[in-house]
């Protein structure tokens, strides 16, 4: 008999059990240095705290010290509706990232009893504060390609950077990486075309080419229907060639196009509901039935208890859109996210990224924006964008 082939479900607590054994490094750095009240020489006490030790919580932190304020302010000048929305869905599927990535695993029981209510850090994966994760290097390869004229030459010479050489990461090195999309990047390695590399099977539909598609929404309107949906197609593929990771992608991709466009939320879902049954019905006949929950609107109904936050592709669009529905402001929206556990920061980086957009970037907390690493490059990528799509 062959090797028998785990299912999503098993990859998944095998990961979660691992990185729960392997979390044990409890030594942890405040933000001070990069820090405007900071004493140089001086670790016990900043301009804030001069007449007394800092707390506990600062000198050895998992959460965000109050008073931190950055020493270097990253500005932007958002100018017209439309970049406020790419500012805003970028920054906003970031911001959701880094707050996830310190709690990634836990379950919704613990973070009922310490839920989370500002940036921490360390945590699941021992980063510092304003990491991001793999989700976001991801997206960052593809807005690079589209910025350059996309080809799946380019978006491919990217993500094989990313792997091999730690481009596009927060720290120069790959830290976490889901196994269809490490598999995918191996089979690009060895020359296998790109659109090729994806796995095919039912047991290959984790989020790992939703997390990463949100910019193909902001260029929607240059292509037709069809071409639209083979654009995403494609580039789902890369990682992830199941018909429901693609269909999954097109959904998303669609709605957050519609709300780029300015439409309401309810307006924006109802169109997507239409796009999809107008362009992808024949098509994709045989996984209608795996999104009824969202095709039926029944998902903006449904009860917490009932969502749940793992790293299937289905899952993991229903709680975005579950999230996107349940709250009303962009803060509320990524913090619930981190809140379900499970998949943390890719729940909370889709479900940010769509309220970003509808939102707008000012929406987003300036202290989180203010400790993105290496905002000032992500916000540099985005202008360009920007310049390509209008």
């Amino acid at each position: 008999m062959g090797e028998k082939q785990l299912t999503l479900a098993e990859k998944w607590q095998i990961d979660a059990e691992a990185y729960k054994k392997g979390a044990v490094n409890k030594t942890s750095v405040p933000q001070c240095a990069k820090c405007r009240y900071v004493k140089k020489g001086d670790a016990l006490h900043c301009n804030v705290y001069k007449e007394e030790r800092k707390p506990g919580y600062v000198m050895f932190p998992h959460k965000e010290c109050p008073s931190f304020c950055s020493d270097d302010i990253l500005e932007i000048d958002v100018s017209g509706v439309k970049c406020d929305k790419i500012y805003g869905g970028v920054f906003g599927f970031c911001v959701g990232d880094m707050l996830g990535v310190p709690v990634e695993f836990s379950t919704r029981s613990e973070r009922e009893k310490d839920p989370v209510e500002e940036l921490r850090a360390y945590g699941t994966y021992h980063q510092t504060f304003g990491t991001w994760s793999d989700d976001t290097s991801l997206m960052l390869c593809l807005i690079d390609a589209l910025n350059v004229g996309f080809s799946q030459d380019k978006l491919k010479e990217n993500m094989i950077d990313f792997y091999t050489r730690g481009k596009f990461t927060p720290h120069g090195e790959v830290f976490d990486i889901g196994n269809a999309t490490r598999d995918a990047i191996h089979n690009m390695i060895q020359g296998i075309p790109p659109a090729d590399c994806g796995g095919k099977r039912e047991e290959d539909n984790g989020n790992g080419s939703l997390m990463r598609i949100l910019p193909l929404a902001f260029v929607s309107k240059s292509y037709t229907d069809e071409g639209l949906i083979k654009f995403v197609e494609n580039v789902s593929s890369f990682t992830h060639a199941h018909d429901r990771s693609k269909f999954a992608c097109i959904f998303y991709v669609k709605l957050a196009a519609e709300l780029f466009a300015g439409k309401e939320k309810m307006e924006a879902f109802d169109s997507a509901i239409g796009f999809v049954d107008k362009n992808c019905c024949k098509k994709y006949a045989d996984e209608r039935g795996n999104f009824e929950t969202i095709l039926n609107k029944d998902i903006i109904y449904t009860e917490k208890n009932r969502i749940r936050s793992t790293g299937y592709v289905i899952d993991t669009l229903e709680a975005a859109l579950w999230l996107f529905f349940h709250t009303e402001s962009y803060r509320d929206v990524v913090l619930s996210a981190v809140n379900l556990g499970g998949d943390t920061d890719t729940i909370a980086a889709l479900a940010g990224g769509i309220a970003g957009i509808y939102y707008g970037f000012r929406s987003i907390p300036d202290n989180w924006v203010q400790n993105i690493c290496r905002k000032h490059e992500i916000s540099d990528m985005i202008s360009t964008f920007c310049c390509g799509v209008f």
